[in-house]
């Protein structure tokens, strides 16, 4: 799936709302398509929208249950915090929420100790995950966002991080969540967490995602929404009002375009021709889905242009037969995996016959005797030659 913003349009686009952040961008989460963008690729801090990367290495080096233990290190860490006590224990689990509804600082520290052994360590785990998910103009150096040694990231990566996360059931559960109580090593002091993303209180449909304040930062906010299945995911960095902007963002997205499902996943695309199969070609399906986001209104010319491999039998059911190419208005906006529908069998050797023998012997003997035939021919010729010579005598010259 290729992301894309979005092309020009044969009808006219709707007017955008008018933000004043330093920095926004509205995604479509399911296929990265941009359908908004001011300064997107300009570096900014990120303040405590970082703590998406360090969810995103919680979720996958550790499991809901396991323990994490607060260094002397964390407990001291300032600004906000779960107050954390030397020694203290908590899972990961709890953690999880404690990072995205609480911010806490000293809890990531905790998390990036526990995975990494050092910040410094965790930090470079965490701009390596970055790349690898796309996100190429991000750089931490700290797993919080403060401003000491700061992060430097954009909206497009920030855009780009929390799609990944939502990946995972247990990071949309932690950040749709508004308030939840934790269990603590101390009883019940400071369990209750209550979210700091004012967004979910005020849009409807509103599921995430991270808030972030630093001086250098401004107000920062990583937003989702959710409707009739459709997701958008917002970012406005040093926004004036990151409430209003997410919410004059998200309601540009849905009320002025749509997803147009391409192609369906299993969809059949064509037939492929098998090399040695018992069946001569195998149907061509469609492995995933490919979807596009147009302005309402919008009909798009749809081409899809397959790119079959050449297969042989043995050719197992699922086995991979290709790619799918998506072109809308003359540009690749997507693209899919081809997979063959059924298996095909291996068409058997045939031994030849005693007949089949016999007939390919007698050509081969004939195309001997021919060649044979033709230089005995040759040979001759030369030697009538060279008698007549002789007879001639020595001094019969032409």
């Amino acid at each position: 799936m290729l992301a894309q913003s979005l092309p020009e349009s044969s009808i006219d686009l709707p007017h955008p709302p008018a933000i004043q952040a330093a920095a926004a961008i509205l995604m479509d989460a399911e296929t990265g398509q941009v359908l908004y963008a001011r300064n997107p690729d300009v570096p900014r801090p990120p303040a405590s929208t970082t703590k998406i990367m360090t969810a995103i290495l919680l979720l996958e080096n550790t499991q809901p249950t396991d323990i994490l233990t607060a260094s002397k290190r964390a407990s001291d860490t300032g600004g906000s915090s779960l107050n954390l006590r030397e020694g203290e224990k908590i899972t990961a689990h709890d953690m999880l929420y404690a990072l995205m509804l609480r911010s806490a600082n000293d809890g990531c520290v905790a998390v990036a100790e526990h995975i990494a052994g050092s910040e410094r360590k965790f930090a470079e785990m965490m701009t390596r995950k970055a790349k690898e998910i796309g996100a190429a103009n991000t750089i931490f150096r700290n797993c919080n966002g403060l401003n000491e040694n700061p992060n430097r990231t954009t909206a497009r990566d920030l855009a780009m991080m929390a799609r990944y996360a939502s990946r995972y059931p247990a990071f949309n559960d932690a950040v749709h969540t508004k308030a939840c109580t934790i269990t603590r090593a101390a009883g019940d002091r400071d369990t209750l967490l209550i979210n700091h993303a004012k967004f979910l209180w005020h849009f409807p449909g509103a599921d995430g995602v991270k808030t972030g304040y630093t001086n250098p930062a401004g107000h920062c906010f990583v937003g989702a929404a959710t409707w009739n299945g459709w997701r958008l995911i917002s970012v406005v960095l040093h926004s004036p009002d990151i409430v209003r902007e997410t919410s004059a963002l998200m309601k540009y997205g849905f009320e002025h375009f749509h997803a147009l499902d391409v192609v369906r996943a299993g969809q059949e695309i064509g037939t492929v021709p098998v090399h040695l199969g018992r069946r001569s070609t195998v149907t061509a399906r469609a492995q995933s889905a490919v979807r596009y986001i147009v302005p309402n209104g919008e009909s798009p010319n749809v081409e899809l242009r397959p790119r079959f491999l050449p297969v042989g039998a043995p050719l197992a059911a699922g086995a991979p037969v290709g790619a799918l190419e998506v072109w809308i208005d003359g540009r690749q906006v997507g693209s899919a995996p081809l997979i063959a529908e059924t298996s095909v069998e291996r068409v058997a050797a045939a031994a030849p016959n005693r007949g089949s023998w016999w007939i390919f012997i007698m050509v081969l003997l004939g195309t001997v005797v021919i060649g044979n035939g033709t230089a005995i021919a040759q040979a001759a010729r030369r030697g009538r030659c060279r008698l007549a010579a002789i007879l001639r005598g020595p001094d019969s010259r032409g």
